[in-house]
């Protein structure tokens, strides 16, 4: 046994390409196993994501309500790994994908712009001016009587970013049945020793 220790060292130095080559081929192995890694759980998490926000739509328009503590997409993986899948999705299944996690982050911006609105003190402004009534003209009107009444309308941004919301929710199209989510079901469901 001593004897065949011993041999090892001798063995190593006199067959330095052998295991230059033994050694370099797993350091191969291990960069594209760790990139296959990171590409398969980026497709877990996208799932999740996609899945989660679906979820989310389906009980607005159920109950016609967010929470506003919450948000459809917490994290954005497709932003940040797109490019893990350009090799593997079609471009019609990229913009798919880019028109499902755009809409749902505009409805998230929506969401946090209401919860600003409902959290922000409400100033109580003093009206000062008094309008002019029926009997005494305006002073642009006394000087020109052409000149018509100008109406003054009334814009609630809450109320209409509420119909910006509910308009980009009941359109907003879900993928996660469809053959290019299955795409990325697929890859997130290979196993270690697949490396295509």
């Amino acid at each position: 046994m001593l004897a065949v220790i011993s041999s090892i060292p001798f063995f190593l130095n006199n067959n330095i390409g052998l295991v230059t080559l033994v050694v370099g081929g797993f350091a191969i192995y291990l960069y594209l196993k760790s990139k296959k890694d990171h590409k398969r759980d980026a497709a877990k998490l996208i799932l999740k994501e996609i899945r989660y926000a679906e979820q989310q739509i389906r009980k607005y328009k159920e109950f016609m309500r967010y929470s506003l503590s919450d948000r459809l997409l917490p994290t954005n993986s497709w932003n940040d790994n797109i490019h893990l899948f350009v090799k593997d999705l079609k471009e019609t299944d990229i913009d798919l994908i880019n028109g499902f996690y755009a809409k749902a982050t505009y409805i998230d911006i929506m969401i946090r712009k209401i919860s600003d609105w409902k959290t922000q003190p409400k100033e109580i402004m003093p009206f000062t001016e008094s309008l002019p009534t029926q009997q005494e003209p305006s002073i642009t009107a006394q000087l020109n009587p052409n000149i018509k009444a100008i109406k003054f309308i009334s814009f609630d941004p809450m109320a209409e970013t509420q119909i910006i919301l509910k308009k980009v929710s009941m359109n907003i199209e879900f993928i996660y049945n469809t053959p290019t989510v299955e795409k990325l079901r697929k890859i997130s469901e290979k196993n270690w020793y697949h490396l295509t």
